[in-house]
This record gives structure tokens, C-alpha cells and sequence, in this order.
């Protein structure tokens, strides 16, 4: 009799701290204090990669570099806003590029705060002109890691857009003849909500000078995130939580 009052005590024990902790759970989730995501898209790639699990808290204070959580009433981009599955408010992840004050400029590619190069120690996902024959001297194994971040594109019978980060980069360095490849304005819908300056691309934009209590997010895998360059500065706000695990 003894040990089943024992058992039973041990269960009741056991439920309640269940109960405490699963409280505990819906309590931060709740408040923001620990949020959890599972990435959708590649536009980290190749710091935070498609499928990836990430843990963010409003708890901690956003910072350059950070990757952060935020809101926007666009769904994907400016110009998606009437899609069907359109959801205003929608979560995003993003890299902290700009704060309150600064000034942007990015240059070829490259992007500068403060006249600083932002990018130099940053591992990002860059689009590269090369021949179709060319294409042919990646490894396999490197096509199928890079299928879900950008791949190889063929542009033409002779010419080719592949999608490589640094790594990659110094790999095929002196193999293969590596040309940044730029998006020109006829091709993207960037800036569309800074109407004063027309002539900007995600490749080459500003000076922009961020506005009291903004901010401006990029994706790391450049030419394929819909982030600030297309739905703009990002409200204090709206800024949820800053990612803890990476």
C-alpha cells in the first residue's frame, strides 16, 4: 500500500511540473520571449539555411549583424501584396544591415555603412556569369548543395548564372571565370516605395540615410530575398525578437 501511495505521488509530481513547464512554454511564446521558427525560404542561405530551426527573443536588444525577426504588412514582396495566401503581418528573417542614423550605400554589390564595407566579414550567397561549359566543371555534390539557394541557371545555349558563397568562390577561383553578375532595374521591383530615387537596384543603391526609430534588414543570399530593398525600412516595433542560435 505504501509503495502505490508513493507511485501516485511521484505521478502527481511529475503532472504538475509537466503542467508548470508546458505554462512556462505558451508564456514566453506568448510574450515573445522565446519564439521558435522553422526558415521557409533560402534567403539566408548560406548562414541560416532552408528548413533550419532557429530560436529568437525580444529579450535581447537588436544589433548589426543580428539576424532578427520582424513584421510587415507585405506578405513576400511590394508586389505581392494581392496574392491569394497574401497574410498581412507576416514573420520574416532577416540580417540587421542598418540602424537609426546611418547611411547606406551598396556599390556593385557590396554594401557600405557609413562608408564602412558591411559585407567584408560576411559569408553571402553572390550570382556569378559563367559559360555552359564552364558549368559542367562543378562538382555534383556542390549542385545538389546549392539547388535550394540558387543553383545553376542557363541564361542562353552558351551562358550560365550560378549561385556560389565565398567557399565555393575560392574553390572555383582558378578554375572557372567568375563574373559578379548585377541585377539591372528592368529585371526587379526593388525601391518601389522610395519613388524619389527610380534608378536604384538591389546592386547599387543610395546614399540612404536611415530615418529615426527604422531600420533596413537584407537576406545574405542576395539576389533571391525580398527584404528592405522591396518593402522598405522596418519600424522599431516590428522588429520581434533578435535569433539566439545563430
Amino acid at each position: 500500500m505504501l509503495i502505490i501511495k508513493k507511485k501516485n505521488k511521484l505521478i502527481i509530481i511529475a503532472a504538475v511540473l509537466c503542467s508548470a513547464l508546458f505554462g512556462i512554454l505558451i508564456i514566453t511564446r506568448i510574450t515573445g520571449m522565446l519564439q521558435y521558427f522553422i526558415t521557409p525560404t533560402p534567403a539566408n542561405d548560406p548562414n541560416i539555411k532552408q528548413g533550419d530551426k532557429v530560436f529568437a527573443s525580444n529579450l535581447k536588444t537588436s544589433m548589426p549583424y543580428d539576424f532578427v525577426i520582424v513584421t510587415s504588412k507585405y506578405a513576400d514582396s511590394i508586389n505581392m501584396s494581392f496574392m491569394p495566401d497574401f497574410k498581412a503581418g507576416s514573420h520574416y528573417l532577416y540580417r540587421l544591415c542598418g540602424m537609426p542614423g546611418n547611411i547606406l550605400e551598396m556599390k556593385n554589390g557590396i554594401l557600405f555603412v557609413n562608408n564602412k564595407n558591411f559585407d567584408k566579414k560576411l559569408n553571402l550567397n553572390n550570382q556569378y556569369k559563367i559559360s555552359s561549359a564552364e558549368s559542367d566543371l562543378i562538382d555534383q555534390d556542390d549542385l545538389n548543395a546549392m539547388e535550394k539557394s540558387g543553383g545553376v541557371y542557363r541564361t542562353s545555349k552558351d551562358s550560365a548564372l550560378v549561385t556560389f558563397d565565398n567557399v565555393l568562390l575560392k574553390k572555383y577561383a582558378s578554375k572557372i571565370k567568375l563574373v559578379q553578375y548585377l541585377l539591372p532595374q528592368s529585371q526587379q521591383e526593388s525601391f518601389k516605395w522610395n519613388y524619389k530615387n527610380e534608378a536604384w537596384t538591389v546592386d547599387n543603391f543610395g546614399p540612404l540615410k536611415i530615418p529615426h526609430d527604422c531600420f533596413f534588414v537584407l537576406g545574405d543570399n542576395r539576389h533571391n530575398a525580398m527584404d528592405s530593398r522591396y518593402f522598405g525600412f522596418v519600424k522599431k516595433e516590428n522588429i520581434k525578437g533578435v535569433v539566439l542560435n545563430r
